[in-house]
């Protein structure tokens, strides 16, 4: 066996392991970050600001990742070291867990550190993901890693869930949440590990100086996109008007479901779960659609079936009538999440999508903070009662239907049809009530041929998208 097989090898077995340990993470460690707080009487509003404010903020943050990038030298130090500090700031918030004194705002100090450590990491893994891995092997190998991590996603989520249940109404009721967010760093400084054995790529970074000449044209092309938007603008739009109608109530599930419906934590981990398991059913359906009549009507099933879902919490708080609604929410988001990417990625250069990633993250977060506060001034002016949540989740549809305003495309989109994609993957990063899941692209899963509409595998290997909605 020659040593470049073993060394394939491998880097695709530690690569394996690597998004394994990540989901174990996702799916038990800052998924549960809101219920802790709500769980130690720090309040509804507390709560939903921690989804999203940290969210932003890491988003900021995580612009300076190709300056920090450059002075590494190294993609794959970079990424280690980014993956450690985000494991180091989970372990921070177990820690808190026994220091009741903390002020509340403290707590969002090592949950940014979490979202800046882990998105800077996306763009530079992809880059060094896309060297060690040859393109004849990633649909094949992109496929089983992402099933894998989707199966260690839902386990960290039952595994906290049932941890949770077991102590509820103990001494130890709070004191769990620190093994949670003990066990997800564990998993996390796993994955760091196995991020080291894999190999350096033929792409090392030596330069230290200054930005390119190319991406400051690239920063002065992206302010004319924003001030003059064409059709790529106008759909970025349309996005982040979806995105702010979401979070008018994605963030007060949590508190919905657990201080008003009084749902025990195994009922919440089941309904967290049955929303992200929604999608994954979804996804091969949701390609087949794309595949026959193209990207536009996918985009259009899947827009106007997320408007009313919110509001289907006003019609009844049954726990199987929620569990149904939550699996529809899932099918629904996973046609409108898919149909996004495409559309998304078929408007963008190939040398172009990490930048615009980056962006996106950005402009995305922010909407999910505006519409975070504008569900805060909803629930305040009606209170904080069952109607008023239930005031919040209809508000959440009313302004999710304004979106129809800026959709893509119209007739001529709706009845194009496009060419095959060969693969599509993405990766988990947080899962959240009523939608699954954040969901970021793995680059390198795609095939040569520039992305438009999913093959049937590639469907069934991208699991909701960008959701937590």
């Amino acid at each position: 066996m020659s040593a470049g097989t073993v060394t394939l090898r491998r880097n695709l077995t530690a690569m394996t392991a690597d998004g394994f340990a990540f989901s174990i993470m996702v799916g038990i460690g800052e998924t549960y970050l809101p219920a802790f707080l709500l769980a130690a009487g720090r309040g509804e509003f507390a709560a939903a600001l921690i989804a999203t404010i940290p969210l932003l903020a890491g988003s900021l943050l995580q612009l300076l990742a190709p300056a920090a990038i450059r002075w590494f030298g190294s993609y794959r130090r970079f990424v280690v070291l980014m993956s450690s500090g985000q494991a180091a700031s989970l372990m921070i918030l177990a820690g808190m867990v026994f220091t009741p004194a903390v002020p509340t705002w403290a707590f969002f100090i090592p949950a940014t550190t979490y979202w800046a450590a882990g998105l800077s990491t996306g763009p530079a893994w992809n880059t060094w993901v896309e060297e060690l891995v040859p393109s004849h092997l990633r649909a094949g190998f992109f496929s089983r890693r992402s099933r894998l991590s989707h199966i260690g996603v839902l386990i960290g989520l039952f595994s906290g869930g049932i941890l949770l249940r077991t102590f509820e109404g103990t001494s130890a009721a709070l004191s769990i949440f620190a093994v949670l967010f003990a066990i997800g760093s564990s998993a996390r400084f796993l994955s760091a590990a196995m991020l080291y054995r894999q190999s350096e790529g033929t792409g090392e970074i030596t330069t230290r100086g200054s930005q390119p000449d190319v991406d400051r044209g690239f920063v002065r092309n992206t302010f004319t996109r924003v001030t003059r938007p064409g059709a790529a603008g106008r759909f970025v739009l349309y996005l982040m008007t979806v995105q702010t109608g979401v979070f008018i109530a994605g963030p007060y599930f949590t508190p919905f479901m657990r201080q008003t419906l009084h749902h025990s934590w195994m009922e919440y981990m089941l309904l967290l779960s049955i929303g992200y398991l929604g999608k994954m059913l979804s996804l091969p359906w949701a390609g087949r659609i794309a595949n026959r009549t193209g990207v536009g009507r996918l985009m259009w099933i899947g827009g106007l079936g997320i408007i009313p879902i919110s509001s289907f919490w006003a019609v009844s708080q049954e726990f199987w009538f929620l569990a149904g609604v939550q699996l529809i929410s899932g099918l629904v988001w996973g046609c409108y999440e898919l149909a996004m990417l495409l559309q998304f990625f078929r408007q963008i250069p190939r040398h172009h999508r990490v930048h615009i990633l980056t962006l996106y993250n950005l402009g995305n977060s922010s909407a999910m903070v505006v519409g975070t506060l504008i569900g805060a001034a909803v629930l305040k002016y009606y209170g904080s009662g069952r109607e008023a949540y239930l005031a919040v989740f209809v508000a959440s549809a009313l302004a999710r239907s304004l979106s129809l305003l800026l959709i893509p495309g119209g007739r001529d989109v709706v009845t194009s049809t496009g060419t095959h994609l060969r693969s599509l993957f993405s990766r988990t990063i947080a899962v959240r009530p009523m939608a699954g899941s954040f969901e970021r692209p793995m680059l390198p899963s795609f095939g040569e041929d520039e992305p438009d509409a999913p093959s049937d595998e590639s469907s069934e290997c991208f699991a909701a998208a960008n959701g937590g909605r």
